[in-house]
């Protein structure tokens, strides 16, 4: 599962540095359903074809779950270039729970054993960037053609992506992922403000969303994907969770802005079921993993801060809820007042049918210029009270409030996560 080019080198450039293979874990939010009763070749228009295959989470010992795998290094190898840099490999996995994991294997010619860990960590970052923007086009793309194809149906995007929709599907915002280094006996220490925690064989803990390997670089790529796992599931629901912040946010200002109409109350409803749901499908990992792989992903969430973010997407989307009621009764009360308005604008209007009608009765007899002005008399009336009734009461002006200018606020607190997550 290997291929791609060298970028951004000529032919006689040498990694010397082969011993450290340089893995970056991506997890996009992607709420799905992804039928396998039938994988056929996924045409991508411009890059070729894709061959899907069935695979699965290796590290569960219980229920098993099967993914979706696809091989990008053709698509992703000619078209990225990174100085100093091989893409060695380029992977896909559609998670049965509304994630798509997008791996990339690297190696540099940069000696990486002999770096810091800081400098290792700048790294990282600069490639992930790099990797970000180069690869936008040709995800998306995919990610059209698959579901075009029928291999990925009933998306349930973020609020503002799904409304614009010629938005990218492809929730760059609320990504997150993992670095791994795969080395014989790592030589980095894990920094000291990370929590000494109890991770799986093999597995060190160096920054929050960074980890080195005690692994042979060569190993195949499918028992590498199957090695990080844990702790690439641990991101997955990490950036499930980003998304909902996202979204909670999203609506929030479109409600603080005064338009609560352009809020699809539905589609929102539709977007957190799934996420809630894709969620609660992987902290299942928790107790299906074995022993091992259950360690890694324990402290992987411990360090990232997993608990905590749910704790405050829950908060967030709560209140987002109470808005929304809020919105809708308020659209409630304003529908009801244009009902009542409409109702006594049809009573006028009866009234004054039902007035002339006395009229004509009542002055049978009397000359053309007086039943001109009882009918010019009773349509004015009607006109007058359709005016009153029918349009909207004008506020009365509140007085301006001097509004004393708000303190400078605090230096926001340091959180301590590394470059580019």
């Amino acid at each position: 599962m290997s291929g791609g080019a060298r970028s951004g080198a000529s032919g006689s450039m040498s990694f010397g540095a082969s011993e450290v293979l340089h893995l970056q874990s991506r997890a996009y939010p992607l709420h799905h359903r992804s039928p396998v009763s039938s994988l056929e070749l996924v045409a991508v228009p411009g890059h070729g074809e894709l061959r899907p295959v069935v695979g699965g989470l290796r590290s569960l010992a219980y229920n098993p779950d099967t993914t979706i795998e696809m091989d990008l290094t053709g698509m992703v190898g000619p078209a990225i270039s990174l100085p100093g840099t091989e893409i060695v490999a380029c992977h896909a996995r559609i998670l049965t729970a509304g994630t798509v994991l997008v791996v990339y294997a690297l190696r540099h010619e940069a000696d990486l054993r002999r770096m810091a860990l800081h400098d290792l960590d700048a790294l990282d970052a600069t490639v992930n960037q790099a990797l970000r923007e180069a690869d936008a086009p040709i995800l998306t793309a995919v990610l059209a053609a698959a579901v075009a194809s029928g291999l990925v149906q009933g998306i349930a995007l973020r609020p503002d992506l799904a409304l614009t929709g010629a938005g990218s599907p492809i929730d760059r915002q609320s990504a997150r992922y993992n670095c791994h280094f795969v080395t014989r006996d790592p030589p980095w220490a894990a920094d000291a403000r990370v929590p000494a925690l109890i991770s799986g064989p093999d597995c060190r803990i160096l920054l929050p969303y960074t980890y080195a390997w005690d692994r042979d670089p060569a190993t195949p790529l499918h028992d590498l994907l199957t090695m990080t796992e844990p702790t690439d599931i641990a991101v997955a629901q990490q950036s499930l969770l980003v998304g909902a912040l996202v979204a909670g946010r999203w609506v929030l200002a479109d409600l603080a802005h005064g338009h609560p109409e352009t809020t699809d109350v539905h589609a929102f409803r539709r977007f957190l079921d799934g996420l809630w749901a894709d969620f609660h499908h992987l902290d299942g990992y928790r107790i299906e993993s074995t022993q091992a792989h259950r360690a890694s992903y324990l402290s992987a969430r411990q360090v990232i801060g997993l608990d905590d973010t749910q704790e405050r997407a829950d908060k967030l989307l709560g209140y987002v809820s109470n808005s929304l009621l809020a919105a809708s009764s308020q659209r409630a009360e304003a529908l009801d007042a244009r009902l009542n308005r409409v109702a006594a604008a049809l009573t006028v209007v009866s009234a004054a049918s039902f007035g002339l009608d006395i009229a004509v009765f009542v002055l049978p007899q009397v000359s053309l210029a007086t039943k001109l002005g009882v009918v010019t008399g009773l349509l004015g009336m009607a006109v007058c009270c359709l005016l009153a009734v029918v349009l909207p009461r004008t506020p009365r002006r509140v007085a301006r409030r001097r509004i004393p200018a708000p303190r400078a606020a605090a230096d926001d607190e340091r959180i301590f996560v590394p470059h580019g997550r």
